[in-house]
């Protein structure tokens, strides 16, 4: 599967600054139909999380709650937030991160438009293009990734270069020059200089398919955060960082908790979305009383407890597939990498296992070993040294 190539100028968002509350300085792209404007809503939210919207009104992040072009969520440091969109397409936002909603629109053709801003943190999405035309693209401070059909993880720590890891599907990956996309395609026509910078950025973009993953070079990265303005961009110094850093494609070294949160995002279908929403604008209704209040708030639990229900479900068939289907690791180093921590369990006899433990269940240690799948009886432990990692280099 192959994705369109990127037209940089008409699909970035023109987002500068790193302000959560700031919007793109314009459209990215003009649709060339009348387009409605569509909203997205919370289907699963946990932790300290909150929306900032565009009237500068502000509410805590829950199910129901809609999003709107030029509404932004923020999550705390133990926030999480699933948000679907009207074609069926959702993203889970990853504790510490913020979202900008640039564009959320439908022409009358039924051709959807989607552009976020990662402004930082980390997102996961899985989209669902119904239509070739349909557009969805992530745009970070110094990149942009535009969609088709896939699941795909999206990440930009402040300060860091973007970084793109591709789960299904395909995505166009590119560099950005925020100051370029400020101008006019007859602005940078008529200068010979910056025609060459965007036609070498267009260059630069990569098509990341399943299992593919890439990372922006520091270098590409900061010509990105220091060229806000176009007077003060060295054109030749972007053209030579522009040429020079590429793009390098990789294979996708998913973590397990990255595969396990692309795995549980759990959708709801039309009319049970439909009925999020209407549940929502009606306990926002000040004229209701107690009782219509209570009815409401029972109908949106039930949900919430059948969106999380299913979210354990996901969960519990991956860490299943984990020790039932494990992966092959070459060494202890592949297992860190993998878990993000590895464990030593001693034994009574004196001998040692090391590994991640995968679960404890039926009185035994399901442990992940370079050797496979182990299974340890708990009578048979005399220590387990947490976070073995910290202690020795693998």
């Amino acid at each position: 599967m192959k994705a369109s190539k990127l037209t940089i100028m008409g699909l970035a968002l023109l987002f500068t600054g790193l302000t959560v509350c700031k919007k793109p300085d314009a459209e990215v792209s003009e649709a060339p139909k009348k387009a409605a404007d569509l909203s997205a809503v919370v289907v699963f939210a946990v932790g300290d999380s909150k929306i900032q919207h565009a009237d500068q009104t502000e509410e805590k992040a829950h199910l129901g709650a809609l999003l709107k072009s030029g509404d932004n969520v923020v999550t705390g440091d133990n926030g999480k937030v699933d948000i679907q969109f009207a074609d069926g397409s959702s993203i889970r936002i990853s504790p510490k991160s913020a979202i900008d909603f640039a564009k959320l629109s439908q022409d009358n053709s039924g051709t959807t438009d989607t552009q976020i801003a990662l402004v930082s943190g980390k997102v996961f999405a899985k989209v669902n293009k119904a239509k070739k035309e349909d557009n969805f693209t992530v745009v970070t401070p110094t990149a942009i990734a535009g969609v088709r059909g896939t699941s795909f993880i999206v990440e930009a720590a402040e300060g860091k270069p973007a970084k793109v890891k591709v789960v299904e599907g395909a995505v166009a990956f590119a560099p950005r020059v925020p100051a370029l996309e400020k101008l006019s395609s007859e602005e940078i026509s008529g200068n010979a200089d910056l025609k060459k910078l965007q036609e070498s950025l267009a260059k630069a973009e990569v098509i990341l398919e399943k299992d593919q993953a890439s990372t922006q070079s520091a270098k590409s990265a900061d010509l990105a955060k220091s060229s806000s303005d176009i007077k003060s961009l060295d054109l030749t110094k972007a053209f030579k960082t522009s040429e020079k850093e590429k793009l390098v494609v990789e294979s996708a070294k998913l973590t397990k908790n990255e595969e396990q949160e692309i795995k549980t995002i759990v959708t709801v279908d039309k009319q049970t979305a439909q009925e999020i929403v209407k549940l929502s604008e009606s306990a926002q209704t000040e004229k209701l009383d107690e009782l219509k209040k209570q009815e409401i708030d029972a109908k949106r639990q039930v949900i919430e407890q059948d969106v999380a229900k299913r979210q354990e479900e996901e969960k519990k068939k991956f860490e299943d597939s984990l020790a039932n289907q494990p992966k092959e690791f070459k060494s202890k180093k592949d297992i860190v990498n993998y878990y993000e921590r590895i464990e030593k369990i001693v034994l009574v006899d004196g001998k040692t296992v090391i590994g991640a433990i995968i679960n404890q269940e039926n009185g035994q240690l399901i442990v992940h070993t370079e050797n496979g799948v182990k299974r340890i009886d708990m009578d048979n432990v005399e220590e387990v040294i947490y976070d073995l990692q910290q202690k020795s280099k693998f």
